[in-house]
């Protein structure tokens, strides 16, 4: 189970795909550019409709894949 890293063509580790099957990115990578997604956190509303009194009672998290543009070759 061997994959390379879709941004600098690197072999990925297999302790890192055993730990991350899902990865596109080598160590390195992931590092430089902040990991395989984005994470977007918003706070949820939950006052009544109309009302100018904000009840934040709960928050959603989302995440996205980050796109990967491939490394030029220095």
């Amino acid at each position: 189970m061997t994959r390379q890293c879709q941004r600098c063509d690197d072999w990925i580790p297999e302790a890192r795909l055993g730990a991350l099957p899902d990865t596109r990115l080598c160590l390195e990578c992931s590092k430089e550019i902040g990991g395989d997604y984005v994470t977007y956190v918003t706070a949820e509303n939950t006052g009544k409709p109309g009302s100018l009194k904000k009840n934040y009672g709960s928050w959603s998290i989302k995440r996205k894949l980050r796109p990967i543009i491939p490394k030029k070759p220095e």
